[in-house]
Formats: C-alpha cells, structure tokens, sequence
C-alpha cells in the first residue's frame, strides 16, 4: 500500500470514527406549544417532532431567557415552564389586553405584546407585572422576535413589522409574510429568523417580510402551533456537544492501516 493510499484510508476511518460528517450543520431545534396545550421541540429541517409533555394551561406565546429558563404568557397570565416536563407555574396577572407575544432580549429585558392593543410591553419576571412603553401602532399576531440587533413583531395583519425600540414612533411594516394565523417568530442558532403558521415553519426575508421553504411537522404530536422559541434565541449557552468516542473497531483498524503504511515506507528503503 503506498503512502498516499495509507493516508486517504486514515482520513475515511477517522471520519467514521468520529462521526464527522453526521456533526456538521446540525439543524436547530424548535421548542413550540400548540393550541391545546402542548410542548414539544421540532428540528426546522426535517419537521420531525418530540413532544415534551402537556402544559395543564393555554399559552399564547414562550420564551427563554439568557439563562435558559423557559417562561410563557396568557391572554392575561405569566408562568415559568419547566422545559424537561412542561409543567408550568403561575408567577402573576401581567393586565396586557389578549397578550400573545413574548421576547426576551440580551440583556434580560422581557418584552410582550397583545392582540388587543398596538403597546409595546415590558414584564416583569418575578410578578409578571407589564409596563407599558408606549404605543407602536401595531397589534400582535402572534410574536416577537429580535433578529441581527433589531426587534420584529408577526403583526394581527400577517405582516413583518420592524420595531424601533429608541422611538416607537418609527415603528414600521416590512411586508406581508404571504401565510395566515402567524403566530410564531423566532431566531436560531443558524441565525435565521423562522416563523411558524398552523403546523408549517419557514424562514422569514426581514428584507420583504415573505415566508419561505416551508417545512411541515404535522401528524407527529403536535396541532397548530400557538407560539415558539429556540433556547439560544436570548443567549443561553446549550450544553456542550458531546466529543464522539471512536468505536474499538474503527482503533483497531486504524492501527492495521497505520501497520501497513509502516511496512510500506520500510520496503522503499
């Protein structure tokens, strides 16, 4: 065996060991709650499901925190979620008229908005009481949704709206999302900001505010989704990948390979 051959069959062992080409591109995964209560994540390339568990309540939008913690709203309620079971813990009445939209920036700052009303919100996480921040001309559809520094909101009229934080006033429309019944907005770990409608997630153009590649997850566990979430979206930090341990086969060949390409390099000398 020649060396070149020795060393093309170190490197197609090695990626089998390690499993290198399975650990590329990993697809983000979505956490998204339904109409009838439930909890579940959904990987946005494939649409294949894993439901989590019940919520007991019905929320209308969740969120995670730059710590990790998952917390969801109402209609008129703030809860904490424990996103290994999906039970829920009732913080506080937040007073936002028909609130279905929930954010969490770097910072911490939680904000929200409702169906009801064309407010900006912020909540309080320990008492889940709102503080209006003044009017920024759009009801909510469904989310809200921080993408590349900038806040976005899925409006009541199925549009992308930009949100200017340092002056409500210049709050604007971006564009139809070309979808009904938006109800989920969310940025992944791959930087792409995804909406969710019924029970399809596509990638949204924050240029022109369409819908794009829809993927569907239905049939899995899982009905229309009510609202969505991806841990890192607020800068939690996911727990480290495990490092893949090659299997004792591919060692074993890989010292046979080794073996023959000593041998080879002694018979040219």
């Amino acid at each position: 065996m020649t060396v070149k051959m020795c060393r093309l069959v170190m490197l197609l062992v090695l990626t089998a060991a390690l499993g290198v080409g399975g650990k590329l591109g990993a697809a983000p995964i979505m956490y998204v709650h339904d109409s009838q209560g439930n909890l579940g994540t959904v990987n946005v390339q494939t649409g294949d499901v894993d439901v989590i568990g019940n919520l007991g309540v019905t929320l209308t939008d969740i969120a995670f925190d730059p710590s990790g913690n998952l917390f969801g709203v109402s209609f008129n309620s703030f809860y904490s979620v424990n996103v290994s079971t999906a039970e829920t813990n009732f913080i506080g009445f937040h007073g936002i008229n028909a609130a279905n939209a929930l954010v969490f920036g770097l910072d911490g700052t939680l904000y929200s908005a409702g169906n009801l009303t064309t407010n900006l919100f912020t909540i309080d996480v320990n008492t889940g009481a709102a503080t209006s921040l003044g009017n920024m001309g759009f009801s909510s559809g469904g989310d809200l949704a921080f993408h590349e520094g900038e806040l976005y909101l899925a409006s009541s009229a199925s549009t992308l709206v930009n949100i200017d934080l340092s002056d409500l006033s210049n709050t604007v429309e971006v564009g139809p999302f070309g979808v009904a019944n938006v109800y989920g907005l969310a940025t992944g770990d791959d930087g792409v900001l995804y909406g969710v409608g019924g029970t399809q997630i596509f990638a949204v153009d924050t240029a022109t505010g369409a819908a794009l590649n829809p993927v569907d997850f239905s049939g899995q566990g899982l009905g229309t989704a009510w609202g969505q979430s991806f841990f890192t979206e607020a800068g939690a930090t996911p727990d480290p990948t495990p490092v893949p341990v090659p299997a004792p086969w591919t060692l074993m060949l890989l010292g046979f390979v080794l073996l023959l390409g000593a041998r080879s390099r002694r018979v040219k000398h």
